[in-house]
């Protein structure tokens, strides 16, 4: 007898963004997914099993564990857990206009597990104990928010380059890295897969594997992404703007930006 698994969504009804203190009762729960969020679980002790999708890794604290949007996961905990909970709801992840925290977010997603050397646990732990303080007292995302997550992912990513710490390389993140980097955003698929070295299909396969998103459709939305981000918080003209991102005419990128999120980039800036 097959039984449904369980969605949970224990970010409905909350905030984008969740930090709390993992709860010392949670030892062993039922296969299940979560819906339209993103947790990553600091651990600084427990001993057990957590399997995400196949992958069954023992807990050896300190450790980070994330699990993404989707993944079938449970626990199996067998001594008392202690450590935090970070919870990033989907419309935080796709809305939030910071391309430096949307990267740094990518790069740790690229694992399922995370060892955290003892002598920066501390420092982890106390950006830990500062988010779930400010998280606490604000009704919304904030400056002081973004920032301590900012130090927290890029204090976490450093781990993955200690010795012994498994590289998980991907083209997804290459190509991430691709239009970050660019000063010039081109609006094609093939253009990214040559300076990858790689063929267009290829990088759609890779898209889709980490997101389930191709590739033509991570770009518009870097692109929407960062359009907004110019109309909201710069004084340039639109314009200026479509010139910048490398369409050959305001109409053009009129009728794009319309397309992809339902309204033109001047009923944006409306107040």
């Amino acid at each position: 007898m097959s039984y449904p698994i369980e969605i949970k969504d224990k970010a409905k009804n909350t905030k984008s963004i969740k930090v709390e203190v993992f709860r010392k009762n949670v030892r062993t729960t039922v296969p299940h997914k979560h819906h339209s969020y993103i947790e990553l679980v600091y651990l600084s002790a427990g001993s057990g099993t957590h399997t995400i999708d196949t992958y069954t890794v023992t807990i050896k604290p300190p450790v980070l564990h994330i699990i993404k949007q989707e993944q079938l996961h449970f626990w199996n905990i067998n001594s008392e857990p202690a450590g935090y909970v970070l919870i990033l709801k989907k419309t935080f992840v796709d809305q939030y206009f910071d391309h430096e925290l949307n990267y740094l977010l990518s790069r740790l997603s690229a694992d399922c597990a995370l060892n955290i050397d003892s002598e920066d646990a501390p420092v982890i732990e106390s950006l830990f104990d500062l988010l779930t303080r400010e998280n606490a007292v604000t009704e919304k995302q904030n400056t002081v928010l973004i920032h301590l997550m900012k130090a927290l992912f890029t204090k976490l990513l450093q781990q993955a380059l200690l010795p012994g710490q498994k590289s998980r390389g991907s083209l997804y993140l290459s190509f991430h890295e691709q239009l970050t980097a660019s000063n010039e955003l081109i609006n094609n698929v093939a253009y990214y897969a040559k300076l990858l070295h790689t063929s267009p299909q290829n990088l759609n396969a890779a898209c889709k594997k980490e997101t389930g998103k191709p590739a033509s459709v991570i770009l518009s939305e870097y692109i929407v992404s960062e359009a907004s981000r110019l109309l909201l918080y710069t004084q340039q003209s639109v314009s200026e703007i479509a010139y910048q991102l490398g369409f050959k005419d305001n109409s053009h990128f009129t009728k794009y930006f319309k397309k992809n999120t339902g309204s033109t980039p001047s009923q944006l800036r409306q107040p």
